[in-house]
């Protein structure tokens, strides 16, 4: 009778406990807080170093797709996201913009300005558009915008955003001067395809030819 309760002691606290953590390791999730106090105590230390290792590697991951100056997604978070809409069926719209004359105003007001300007036009790019689009900066001053869900008939809409946007930022503030951006944008109704860049960096190269400080849109019509 001993023999059977003390079966029946070491099975509840010892054998079930250790092969419930060992599923739990494997499936790399935390551990539940059973059996004995021995058992407990391992799967709470356990738990709260699990917890910290996530944490550090959202940190991580965040740190590894996120622009240190702007907050902004960076060029690999851009990578990973197109890699996502590659072949879909949502319909989506890329801007593709940069900053007239950035260079003038690095060697004018100097790079600390250039920096705070970099840091304004982030934000009046994140104010603007809508959670569910991305709002990226590629490196130096240049920034995309991948607006989801959206189609060639909101081009007017996708227009005031980026005049609304222009207005404030030729608006000088503090000792930062007043700049503007010009803005290609293309539309496609199949996620995000190889020529997509292309056609927005296109329409870009043609704003800043012709005047700056404006947006274009890519027509199929243009394509040569």
């Amino acid at each position: 009778m001993v023999n059977i309760i003390t079966f029946v002691v070491i099975t509840k606290l010892i054998v079930k406990p250790l092969s419930i953590h060992i599923k739990h390791i494997k499936e790399n999730d935390s551990l539940e807080i059973v059996g004995s106090y021995e058992f407990k105590y391992l799967a709470l230390t356990y738990n709260d170093i699990y917890e910290l290792n996530a944490e550090n590697e959202k940190m991580l991951v965040h740190k590894a797709e996120h622009d240190s100056l702007t907050g902004l997604l960076n060029r690999a978070g851009f990578e990973d996201i197109k890699t996502l809409m590659m072949g879909s069926n949502m319909p989506i719209a890329l801007a593709v913009l940069d900053i007239d004359k950035f260079k003038t105003v690095n060697d004018e007001n100097g790079h600390e300005i250039g920096d705070e300007v970099l840091q304004t036009v982030a934000a009046q790019l994140r104010q603007s558009f809508r959670s569910c689009d991305y709002v990226i900066r590629l490196g130096g001053d240049e920034f995309v915008v991948i607006l989801t869900n959206i189609r060639p008939e909101n081009q007017n809409a996708v227009r005031r955003k980026f005049v609304n946007i222009n207005e404030a930022l030729r608006k000088p503030e503090g000792r930062r001067p007043g700049v503007s951006v010009s803005v290609g944008v293309a539309f496609s109704g199949n996620g995000f395809t190889d020529d997509l860049f292309e056609k927005a960096d296109k329409m870009l190269y043609e704003v800043k030819n012709n005047g700056k400080c404006g947006c274009r849109f890519y027509e199929e019509t243009e394509k040569q």
